[in-house]
């Protein structure tokens, strides 16, 4: 019987987008040149589906990712930078996990001001479940005052970089508490 047979599968396009016109394309590329990223490939596992690409600034690339909209469930966005992974997910922007030096808040020359909390409670739940090492905030200098996304340890001490003046700013997060 015909009916019953196994449809075939289809091609694997992983490495491939589709674009309706070329200005599309071009315009595509454009932003990917403005954010300094080329694509390392895509992964599938077990756990989810990873876009991995390659960034010159963490800095372009935080916004590139917040300007992707991912609406499918495992699905990961991921690009390595010089000042770590940064992701993005459903729920949103992520940084991978914490580098070293970020836990030695002593050596801080000035105190940042966490302004807001991303992506809600999400990214602080699992920080405080221990299913993450960081949650995502923005930050204002303790010197330049500029703002900025980064990653912070979840009611602890962390430090963090301005990208802006270079500034080492502690930032206090242990008034931020899930229950």
């Amino acid at each position: 019987m015909p009916f019953f047979r196994r449809r075939p599968k289809p091609p694997k396009v992983d490495k491939y987008m589709i674009f309706a016109t070329n200005e599309a394309l071009q315009e595509w590329e454009r932003g990917l040149a403005d954010a300094g990223l080329t694509q390392i490939g895509t992964n599938r596992q077990a756990e989810g589906t990873y876009e991995q690409w390659n960034g010159t600034d963490a800095e372009k690339a935080k916004a590139w990712l917040r300007e992707r909209k991912i609406d499918q469930e495992l699905f990961y966005v991921v690009v390595q930078t010089p000042d770590g992974v940064w992701g993005a997910d459903i729920e949103g922007l992520y940084l991978e996990k914490l580098r070293p030096w970020q836990f030695d808040p002593a050596s801080a020359e000035t105190t940042a001001e966490i302004l807001t909390l991303i992506n809600g409670v999400y990214g602080i739940e699992l920080a405080a479940t221990g299913r993450a090492d960081n949650f995502i905030v923005e930050v204002a200098c303790g010197r330049c005052e500029r703002t900025w996304l980064d990653g912070v340890r979840y009611r602890d001490l962390t430090l963090v970089r301005c990208p802006h003046c270079g500034a080492a700013n502690r930032v206090d997060s242990t008034n931020f508490i899930v229950t």
